[in-house]
Formats: structure tokens, sequence, C-alpha cells
């Protein structure tokens, strides 16, 4: 199984300990990150599991660095390590904070309970799998990691199979956005899909294009389970 992957954001200053050691003990895939400015950028570009945003190592409360990061990085928990008092982690789009003292323990626990279990994140329909944590595809023997986007679109179409999902509901809960003047990004994801499930992209097995209204999931009897 692919570990969990962290980004833990703290300073480099040696004076400062470290809470990459207790991480990297627990297994999980380990990327760090000194330098606020720099966070989003990097969560974008690696897209973690769990974002540990290690605010005291860089003598700040992390408030504005957590609802920025909250805002920035789709779907991506964060643990929060804050001297502030924070009666409402949400406000700051923080999904645990810890406040010191704690133990490694404690953080390692934190960070598991923002991770599903495997089984909470697959969903099937027929031969088609997705792994919702890790983004992983895999469908006519092949396995496929693709972009949160890929996997957010197929996810619902594998919790809908069978329905006509229109343009609009597609952009709206995949993109959260109302705007449908311009779908060219929602056919290029389909298309992209397509590569991956299709034995024949050109002529579609399982995503059917509905001209004028949308796509559908389509898992032929001969292929559910």
């Amino acid at each position: 199984m692919t570990p969990a992957k962290v980004l833990l954001i703290e300073s480099d200053r040696t004076t400062v300990p470290s809470h990459s050691s207790a991480l990297l003990k627990k297994g999980f895939a380990l990327l760090v990150e000194n330098s606020p400015g720099k966070a989003a950028d990097r969560a974008r570009a690696t897209k973690p599991d769990v974002i540990v945003l290690d605010a005291i190592s860089l003598h700040t409360s992390g408030l504005r660095l957590c609802r920025r990061l909250h805002k920035e990085i789709e779907d991506c928990p964060i643990v929060l390590i804050t001297r502030a008092i924070l009666p409402n982690p949400a406000d700051v789009g923080a999904n645990c904070v810890l406040v010191p003292p704690f133990t490694p323990r404690k953080l390692i626990n934190a960070v598991q309970r923002q991770l599903p279990s495997d089984e909470d994140s697959c969903i099937q329909a027929g031969p088609i799998r997705i792994n919702t944590r890790q983004r992983k595809i895999a469908c006519g023997g092949r396995e496929d990691q693709v972009t949160p986007k890929e996997a957010r679109l197929l996810e619902v179409f594998l919790r809908h199979p069978g329905i006509l999902l229109t343009r609009k509901f597609l952009i709206k809960t995949v993109w959260d956005t109302d705007y449908t003047g311009d779908t060219r990004t929602l056919d290029v994801h389909i298309s992209w899909l397509r590569q991956i499930l299709e034995p024949d992209p050109s002529s579609p097995r399982y995503l059917k294009t509905i001209r004028g209204q949308g796509y559908r999931l389509e898992i032929p009897d001969s292929a559910k389970k």
C-alpha cells in the first residue's frame, strides 16, 4: 500500500525541535517546506494527503496561513500546531489543532484520523474502481494515478451510475462554479478519463455523451459483478 503523503510546514532553525522524525518513523512519505510563502505552491505541486502546519516553529499563530492553505488546496486536511486559542478550528480551515505540550503519539494519531481507510476510500461500479485518497483508478487490468479534478469527476460518476449528469451539475459539483459559458474544461477531463477507462476511447463503452445534455456512466450487464 502506498504510504500516506504528509507535508510538514515548519521552520528550519536548528534550535526548533522538528516533528519530522516522528512522522518518518511512522512510515509516512514526508515532505518538508520551510518557507511559509511557498507552502501553498508546494502543496499544489506535491498533492499531500495531510498538511501539518507547525506555526509555533514559524513564530506565528498560523491562522492566516492556515486559512490560505484551506482556501487554495482542495480537500486536504490540515493539522495546525499553535498556541492560539481557537474555539472553532474550522473557522481558520483547520481539521485538528494541537496545543503544546503533546507527545509524538498524539501528533501521529491526529494525522491518522485525517486519513480515511482504504476501504472507505474505494468506490467501484462494474470494472471501474477508484481509491479517492490515493487518486488511483483501476480498470481493465491497468492502474493510473490521476489529478484531483479527474478523481473527483470519476467519483461523481461512480456515485451516480446509469444516471444522466448534466454539464451544469458536473461543473457545479467538481469545479464549484455556476458558470457554464465554457464547458471545454469538462470535456477535456472527460476525454482524459476515457483514455484510462475505455478500450477504445473514440467509441466509449462506459462514459457516454448524451448530446446537448451531458454525460452518463453506463456499466454493461456483462461487466457488472
